[in-house]
């Protein structure tokens, strides 16, 4: 199947992200290109700017890009024109989200990709748009591809071990699927979902939704009281719903969202692609819902936003301020300062804060993607590939059993 640069893009930066959690050397040009996309992603902003190497060293490592990884990946950068070289740094062209997954694209192509790199993008793609049988969308692939018969067992053994696919056996098949089903033609999928499920269950579905739709992002105690921890379970696992959560020294606080809610526009409408924008609204969620008056709790949230979007930053005393929003420090989306006047929390990269503003406010982000063309720790972000994942592994038989059958009468619409 033809797949588009900027969703071959995204899918590249998703598998890298997988890879890097394995102890694997397959698929080399897809570790190269993702790795470099995301480096660029960390450094970059929507203007041309420039970044010193101190910076750039200590926003790959604390993302997770080994110290000798660097210089590669700027070099592979530099040879796609996305960026230029100095003696004290480099200079970053303007990088949306959109042009980022088309640079990843272009690196993939620049490693001369073999046919089992092709083919598990491909595979990716097809198992988000519904669950596929394993053996056949394996000889469909090894024909597209021209996979030897070795390299297609590998296709799909490979695949579900790093975790570029989830499987459930049902029946006499294995079924693939992956985190994004329900980024697609979600409207379809859901009502499926809701036909298989009990006239109880179905209205606390609607319930759920309705909350979501009219809020955006909400904690996830609420969800799962209106719904129940086994139908929670159930639909959390298969990608229904999202999870992020957000640590700071208050302990963690996990948030809920739809999956429609950042994607509608984005290529592909895949999974985890927009963390930073799920990382920046759980934490502006967190003040204004948990955070007490004394450590800054947000008491006009539209305000907050017109602030740092329009102005570029906010600041004042509180304790807020320094500590829920260092993950995004990390990834390069904002930036704490302190100055006579108390700490500054500046937006580096305004189309991400358009997104969490149009969520938090909103609650569906979907019109700022467009308009962006895009798609007690020192604090932490998980986001919804990891929590999903994470759901799965409790290995629940009833749940596992729910969520098998919901993907199957998904795969019956294909």
């Amino acid at each position: 199947m033809s797949i588009l640069p900027e969703v071959t893009g995204a899918w590249l930066m998703h598998h890298d992200h997988k890879l890097s959690a394995v102890k694997s050397t397959a698929f080399e040009s897809i570790t190269t290109a993702g790795r470099a996309a995301r480096l660029l992603s960390y450094i970059s902003k929507e203007e041309q700017w420039s970044v010193s190497k101190e910076r750039i060293q200590i926003l790959a490592q604390v993302n997770g890009i080994r110290r000798h990884e660097i210089a590669g990946l700027l070099s592979e950068l530099q040879n796609v024109g996305v960026i230029d070289k100095s003696d004290s740094g480099v200079s970053v062209l303007g990088v949306s989200q959109d042009n980022l997954f088309k640079h990843a694209a272009v690196v993939f192509e620049e490693q001369s990709p073999s046919g089992i790199e092709r083919a598990a993008l491909a595979l990716s793609e097809m198992a988000s748009l519904s669950p596929v049988d394993e053996v056949a969308i394996a000889d469909e692939l090894a024909d597209d591809h021209k996979l030897s018969k070795a390299e297609k067992s590998e296709l799909t053994s490979l695949a579900k071990s790093i975790g570029f696919v989830d499987y459930e056996a049902i029946n006499d098949k294995t079924l693939l699927f992956n985190g994004s089903l329900f980024k697609r033609e979600n409207a379809q999928k859901s009502q499926i979902i809701l036909d298989g499920l009990k006239a109880s269950e179905r209205q606390n579905v609607l319930e759920a939704d309705a909350r979501l739709n009219s809020n955006g992002c909400l904690p996830e105690d609420v969800i799962v009281t209106i719904l129940g921890s086994p139908l929670w379970s159930r639909l959390h696992q298969i990608g229904y719903y999202e999870v992020s959560q957000v640590t700071n020294e208050n302990g963690s606080t996990r948030f809920v969202t739809k999956p429609s809610a950042l994607v509608k526009y984005v290529p592909g409408g895949l999974a985890d692609m927009h963390d930073d924008a799920k990382a920046l609204a759980s934490s502006l969620t967190y003040g204004i819902l948990k955070s007490n008056h004394a450590r800054g709790q947000i008491q006009s949230p539209s305000a907050l936003m017109d602030a740092l979007i329009n102005r570029g930053y906010v600041q004042g005393w509180a304790r807020a301020i320094k500590e829920d929003y260092q993950v995004l420090e990390r990834r390069g989306v904002v930036e704490v300062s302190s100055s006579s006047n108390g700490f500054r929390l500046t937006l580096q990269k305004p189309e991400i804060g358009r997104m969490a503003q149009d969520l938090i406010l909103k609650g569906d982000a979907s019109e700022a993607v467009a308009r962006a063309t895009i798609g007690s720790q020192p604090g932490e972000f998980i986001g919804p590939e990891g929590a999903r994942v994470a759901e799965r592994l409790k290995d629940v038989p009833e749940t596992k059993r729910g969520s098998a059958i919901a993907l199957d009468n998904l795969r019956k619409t294909r």
